[in-house]
């Protein structure tokens, strides 16, 4: 069960920036509240880690997502970069971190035993 002030620390963490964010002109203010929410959503759904460890995966999930919204925008039916920040956010790192795990687990020999037909 993750422990109460991990949670907190995220939630201000996460609230601070966008404060902080909103005061810069550049910043999709749409895009970077939607990539912290889904960064938020995948730092609390992450079970058994540290308080560091939670912060460092939000703010990475939120980078993700806000970086990918406009990509999500221009490749889905969705027109806001919000919602394509929230997607971008939830998708994109788990994804990721599942092809890393799989790559780390590929053998290079049986890969070229299937393209040459073995």
């Amino acid at each position: 069960m993750p422990e109460p002030t991990s949670s907190t620390a995220v939630a201000i963490t996460a609230g601070t920036s966008i404060g902080l964010a909103t005061l810069l002109p550049w910043v999709d203010a749409n895009a970077l509240m939607g990539a912290v929410l889904g960064a938020a959503l995948v730092a609390y759904a992450q079970k058994d880690l540290k308080a560091w460890q939670r912060l460092g995966g939000l703010i990475f999930s939120a980078m993700v997502g806000y970086l990918m919204s406009t990509e999500v925008v221009a490749q889905t039916p969705i027109n806001e970069t919000g919602p394509g920040a929230f997607i971008g956010a939830i998708v994109i790192v788990p994804l990721g971190l599942k092809l890393m795990e799989w790559v780390g687990k590929l053998e290079i020999a049986t890969l070229f035993k299937r393209g040459n037909g073995g």
